[in-house]
């Protein structure tokens, strides 16, 4: 493995980039992967991880700084990044759980609803509610997915009760 600088990174010049991104990588893969692994413990799911974190690095290249731990950084977002696929499987495994023990009339309750919000919620305002409601997300969490402010998810999603409570009331 030869020595980075991560400034190298933002090179203009392509194949120093790519060299100092592929010595990051080889050294810094096996690591991240089984940050990965021992929090999902699936070896497909810890490679996607593996693959994203370096995305995001290289993404994010320009707020890097040389002397600042990037072991630290890649580590922390393989963290994060598996802890939000557990969270998020949780959620579809207890949603699936509940149609499987005879839950299923609150589904088509819920399935309904939303077919009765279509016709006067818009498909963002929608997919909010079912964020919120049904897989129980957070603002942030939202909001990191949608790559807004927590304040905008926040203010829409009161915004879109306001439209419900409207509608029920008439």
């Amino acid at each position: 493995m030869g020595h980075y600088n991560v400034n190298d990174l933002c090179s203009p010049n392509r194949e120093l980039m790519e060299r100092t991104f592929n010595t990051i990588y080889e050294k810094y893969s096996y690591l991240v992967f089984y940050v990965a692994f021992e929090i999902v413990r699936h070896k497909e799911d810890a490679k996607d991880i593996t693959l994203e974190t370096f995305l995001r690095m290289y993404e994010n290249r320009h707020r890097l700084r040389k002397g600042k731990s990037l072991k630290y950084y890649l580590v922390t977002i393989a963290k994060n990044l598996a802890i939000n696929l557990q969270k998020s499987k949780a959620r579809f495994v207890a949603y699936d759980d509940a149609l499987d023990s005879g839950q299923k009339e609150t589904a088509d309750d819920f399935d309904a609803y939303i077919m009765t919000f279509e016709n006067f919620l818009d498909e963002e305002e929608i997919a909010l509610v079912i964020y919120k409601l049904l897989y129980e997300y957070t603002f942030k969490e939202i909001a990191a997915m949608q790559k807004t402010t927590t304040n905008s998810v926040s203010s829409k999603y009161k915004r879109t009760l306001d439209k419900i409570r409207k509608y029920y009331r008439r």
